[in-house]
């Protein structure tokens, strides 16, 4: 595995070969439904052996059992030891975990964004969003390294598995998103995690990349909810393109710190594309940037500093 560079987009109309993935180990974090439920399933129908956290036991159960080489875990993302428990589970499958998607997320109604009327004093928000979607996202990532350093070291080695982390992301990662600003800080700070780690992933044989989706009818928001986003004219993704997209960074060892967006056909006949947001290639100014912001420790320097 080599460190990252900043490389061309990714070509997503590539074939793609799942045929090495057959026998590997991954979780799916909400993995019970939707998309989350799409991922599971395609990875699944390579040969992967799935650990499924979910809140959504009897869904949940039920998936593992339809799959026959997966296992369910209930689990609340924004509990530590729920976290741990489901990567212990998951390491029963081989002694190793391959690949992590930190998918579980939620979207309740916004308390930030709202004003409480003249005569009133603001009362405290409702923040449940950040613990699930970050402390979450931070949890899962925290545990992925954890076991991803325990099996390939901290020295880059040809010996070493390929392993990766894919964060989910959203549009709401990179677009304005008008008055709600709980869900989309959430998954903003998500591509910080990725931006974090993709630089000094190679030291242990790994790889970290989000996948974006755009508007996808699940249970995170409400059928009126979507009704209306659609009455709009709006088009939607699709939750068998996420699985796709999903095997496209699974299937190869090359990707490191891409996000691809999930997006409808009209964008992308493949249901995916590479938005090509998160490298600035165009920009010689923001690459100086980058730069000084790392050169005091750049990744050269190893893993972790003393």
């Amino acid at each position: 595995m080599e460190g990252y560079t900043c490389s061309a987009p990714v070509d997503c109309g590539k074939q793609v070969d799942v045929s090495k993935l057959k026998g590997k180990t991954a979780i799916v974090t909400g993995g019970a439904n939707g998309i989350g439920q799409a991922y599971v399933k395609a990875i699944a129908a390579a040969g992967v052996n799935v650990c499924i956290g979910d809140m959504d036991v009897a869904g949940g159960t039920k998936l593992a059992i339809e799959i026959g080489h997966a296992k369910f875990v209930k689990c609340d993302v924004s509990k530590w030891e729920d976290q741990v428990e489901l990567f212990k589970t998951a390491a029963t499958f081989t002694g190793k975990i391959d690949y992590v998607v930190a998918n579980a997320g939620i979207c309740p109604q916004d308390e930030i964004f709202s004003f409480a009327g003249d005569e009133n004093e603001p009362t405290e928000p409702n923040l449940k969003a950040i613990d699930v979607n970050l402390k979450g996202a931070l949890y899962t990532t925290k545990l992925a390294t954890h076991y991803f350093i325990k099996q390939n070291g901290q020295t880059p080695s040809p010996a070493q598995e390929d392993t990766c982390l894919v964060l989910i992301g959203s549009g709401a990662a990179f677009l304005d998103c008008l008055r709600g600003p709980v869900y989309p800080s959430t998954k903003w700070a998500v591509r910080g995690i990725m931006h974090t780690l993709r630089r000094t992933a190679y030291y242990y044989g790994s790889r970290v990349n989000v996948i974006s989706p755009w508007y996808v009818r699940t249970s995170i928001l409400s059928e009126e909810a979507f009704n209306k986003v659609s009455a709009s004219g709006v088009e939607f993704a699709e939750t068998e393109d996420a699985g796709r997209c999903l095997l496209r960074i699974l299937s190869d060892p090359s990707m490191n710190g891409k996000s691809l967006f999930l997006s409808p056909k009209k964008w992308a006949e493949n249901g995916y594309l590479d938005l090509d947001i998160d490298d600035y290639p165009g920009s010689e100014l923001l690459q100086e940037i980058q730069w000084d912001q790392i050169k005091t420790d750049p990744p050269g320097k190893g893993l972790f500093l003393d």
